[in-house]
């Protein structure tokens, strides 16, 4: 099932998010690139699980757009999407202009989408 697939990959990119933050912090645009994956697969698994299709694009924002008749996004979750949506392809790589957040600050925005989503997932699942 894709969905069970989706949740999976999406806890093995915070497992990898968070274990580059604790041994690794230095590495900031790969903590960043997991989180966002991370929060990507989430969201792909609340659109299968609702039966919506899941784009294979990599913007957050639109991916939440797709669920906004089934979830709740605030303001807090829109600039979360926002600016994780740029950690999978422009600050992927190393750039003088890559914002200033703290490898935490990085780490809860994922836990946002984590905690809205998975629990849903889950039910689906059980």
């Amino acid at each position: 099932m894709r969905v069970h697939t989706f949740l999976r990959t999406a806890d093995r990119d915070m497992e990898t998010a968070e274990t580059l933050a604790q041994h690794s912090p230095h590495l900031y645009e790969s903590i960043g690139f997991s989180c966002q994956q991370a929060a990507e697969k989430y969201l792909k698994a609340a659109l299968l699980l609702y039966g919506l299709p899941a784009p294979f694009i990599h913007d957050l924002t639109s991916l939440a757009t797709g669920l906004a008749t089934q979830v709740v996004f605030d303001q807090d979750d829109v600039s979360a999407a926002t600016i994780l949506t740029a950690f999978a392809v422009k600050w992927r790589y190393e750039h003088d202009d890559a914002p200033d957040f703290a490898v935490a600050d990085l780490l809860a925005m994922a836990h946002r989408f984590r905690a809205k989503l998975r629990p849903l997932a889950v039910a689906f699942l059980t």
